[in-house]
């Protein structure tokens, strides 16, 4: 067990990592990530003219790790199970005590507590939500799932859990959809599963099984741009990472950055440090991409994949501690 602890210290990394090295460049082109900063090779800080990362701090992580933070307390305080108003609570309370919270905090999100605290159900007032907030913060519960299987991942399971979370803020179709996809891999890869096509299948069909929940909407199908997306990976990179952004998209919407996301974990060969530096120079929402994609990466490869001073700057950031967390989630399971 103290390898799978490893691999789920190794997905928390992966989540701030991939959050923090995204971040100086989120929702620019590619061509003015090249104009501004060039290709993003290593963490730097936010830049003072995008509207979003300005002000931030070299290795500072956003709203993407932040919420995984609050959905892994949640976990920790509930034995391993979701609560979906003990995390909007918690979510409440960042909002109200950071001073950047509104600046990351993306539109489905603030909508749908805007309606809760109004006195509408959870599930109408995430009946609308079609952006990537609910994968974002959902590794969590896939590094757990992947620690506590046995012999395999047991989907139904996952998909409950992921259903629930994404109740208040992101109950549609495509959002449950894309969620159940980040899940799964994270999921899998703690689970020990070696073959990335593997992964990859487990993915889409958890995405496929996903879309079947939630508000009905319109909206193209996460399982079929993962396909899509995976058939770009067989190019050299840099043409993949042009024709991902060009034909796959890489916006807050579900359909667009989850198999993104999912694209540049396969692409990467689960290799954390070159999974961020593809999300950083991909554009679009490189943050929410970097941290879902190498988030994945992270279990795949445990946190010994990771430079330490990489660690410490993450950690000293952002004053948290990776074993902490990882200790924290599984907290209810003993190693």
């Amino acid at each position: 067990m103290r390898e799978k602890f490893d691999q789920v210290k190794g997905g928390f990394i992966g989540i701030a990592y991939g959050d923090a090295f995204g971040m100086p460049a989120e929702m620019w082109s590619r061509e003015l990530i090249q104009k501004k900063l060039g290709y993003i090779k290593t963490f730097l800080p936010g830049h003072p003219d995008n509207r979003i990362s300005a002000g931030f701090a070299k290795g500072e992580v956003t709203d993407d790790t932040i919420n995984s933070i609050l959905v892994t307390e949640m976990l920790s305080e509930n034995g391993g199970r979701v609560d979906a108003q003990v995390f909007i609570k918690k979510l409440r309370y960042w909002m109200k005590h950071s001073d950047k919270s509104s600046a990351v905090v993306g539109p489905s999100t603030a909508k749908a507590l805007e309606l809760i605290e109004a006195g509408t159900p959870m599930e109408e007032a995430g009946s609308t939500g079609t952006t990537n907030g609910a994968a974002m913060k959902i590794v969590p519960i896939g590094l757990l799932a992947g620690y506590n299987c046995k012999e395999e991942v047991d989907s139904c399971h996952l998909l409950h859990q992921v259903i629930e979370l994404c109740r208040p803020t992101h109950f549609t179709s495509c959002a449950i959809s894309a969620a159940c996809a980040i899940a799964a891999g994270a999921a899998a890869a703690v689970h020990g599963e070696k073959d990335l096509s593997k992964i990859y299948e487990y993915m889409t069909e958890m995405a496929e099984k996903g879309s079947a929940y939630g508000n009905s909407i319109g909206s193209p199908s996460v399982a079929c741009r993962m396909k899509m997306a995976r058939h770009f990976t067989e190019q050299e990179p840099q043409k993949a990472l042009k024709d991902i952004y060009d034909y796959v998209g890489t916006g807050i919407s579900s359909a667009e950055s989850i198999p993104a996301a999912a694209a540049l974990f396969y692409l990467s060969e689960g290799d954390p440090a070159v999974c961020a530096e593809y999300a950083a120079n991909i554009g679009g929402d490189t943050d929410t991409i970097a941290a879902m994609a190498c988030g994945i990466c992270g279990a795949y490869k445990g946190a010994e994949s990771f430079k330490t001073e990489d660690i410490e700057l993450l950690e000293r950031t952002n004053a948290i501690s990776f074993t902490e967390l990882t200790e924290k989630l599984l907290g209810n399971t003993p190693c």
